[in-house]
């Protein structure tokens, strides 16, 4: 008698289409999960030995497949010793390719992935979210001001090809891989995610998760910064080092950070429907071959009108984000203060005398 393949599913989480927010909420319910025979693969447990490295990979790097696959069979090993019907959800974004590149390198990553988990025994599914081509653009080039990025808009755009990111090639090259009918496709844009929680349950439904399905604290993760922000950001970054830019970062997180699919009007709304022509082909055959829709279109095509075009600083957003910078920082100070002047008082004889008293008698002394 053969033991049926044991169902593991891969998340290649292609830059900006909530990867975080899905790590992050799926660690906090990691028990849960695993108590209803689902393990995910988080922190030590990675199915990988390192998952930032392999995202640049362009030739089968056999050191690290041998020994991402021991440490994988290990844990499948031991996960199915007290339930052998366990499946397993890995996620990284590193496992989609360099954004950088416009994952021109997506096909070598597939085939390092293929042979970490060849010989196993899996049931391989691929998980893949997909931006509306445009709209990740704007996503991507504000990622490279959060990395310390001071180009403009347009250089960014000029640094990639025409048709850079055509998502049914980039899906093709893990078709090759691991085969057509084991690519689960979904789009992340919030037609299709109206709630705060829809991510998560999205993911609940692919994984057959009742924890998953009745998600409600969905914490979403690297929340961008409001236009304003951004554009002080980008002009600051070649006067400021790198711990300094991140410091900049945080504070603009706190007080000027943006809500979730709130969308960047870098592209004119002219220049967005020609940017998005160049994909209406290699879109449709996505609806139709990956998703079965009966439609020609992947995403609402509803370009005029989704964003209003940036005019750019004004001296009152300037002052504004300063001065919210400055009462944030502020605030910061006062709770450091707070936290060290009870680190001393909690020290003294005198405080520890004072608790030992009343632990002692179980009242206020």
């Amino acid at each position: 008698y053969n033991m049926p393949k044991t169902p593991f599913f891969i998340h290649i989480g292609t830059w900006k289409t909530g990867s975080s927010t899905i790590q992050f909420n799926l660690h906090t319910v990691k028990s849960r999960l695993e108590e209803e025979g689902l393990f995910y693969m988080s922190k030590g447990d990675k199915m990988v030995i390192d998952d930032e490295i392999i995202r640049g990979f362009r030739s089968l790097e056999w050191d690290y497949i041998n020994a991402s696959r021991s440490k994988l069979k290990s844990i499948i090993e031991s996960k199915r010793k007290n339930n052998r019907a366990m499946r397993f959800i890995a996620s990284a974004e590193e496992f989609s390719g360099d954004p950088f590149t416009a994952f021109d390198n997506a096909g070598e990553v597939a085939r390092n992935l293929f042979e970490i988990t060849r010989d196993l025994d899996l049931d391989i599914k691929i998980i893949v979210y997909l931006r509306r081509q445009d709209d990740f653009i704007e996503s991507m080039y504000t990622q490279s001001i959060h990395l310390g990025g001071t180009k403009t808009f347009e250089e960014f755009l000029s640094g990639y090809e025409k048709k850079a990111f055509d998502w049914y090639t980039f899906l093709s090259l893990y078709a090759e891989v691991f085969g057509k009918e084991n690519i689960i496709v979904r789009r992340y844009h919030k037609s299709f995610l109206p709630s705060n929680d829809s991510l998560i349950h999205q993911m609940g439904e692919i994984l057959e998760s009742e924890t998953l399905r009745s998600f409600t604290s969905t914490n979403p993760r690297n929340r961008g910064l409001s236009r304003d922000a951004l554009e002080i950001t980008r002009i600051t970054n070649s006067h400021l080092n790198q711990a300094d830019q991140y410091l900049l970062r945080s504070i603009f997180q706190e007080t000027n950070s943006k809500q979730p699919f709130e969308s960047y009007a870098y592209f004119g709304a002219n220049e967005r429907m020609d940017f998005m022509s160049d994909y209406e082909e290699s879109n449709a055959r996505i609806a139709s071959e990956f998703l079965n829709l009966k439609t020609e279109r992947l995403f609402p095509d509803d370009y005029s009108g989704e964003q209003q075009n940036y005019q750019g600083l004004s001296v009152e957003a300037v002052a504004l984000n300063l001065s919210k910078g400055l009462v944030s920082l502020n605030k910061r100070l006062v709770r450091i203060e707070e936290d060290l002047r009870y680190e001393i008082i909690s020290n003294t004889p005198m405080y520890k005398f004072k608790a030992w008293i009343k632990k002692l008698i179980g009242r206020e002394f």
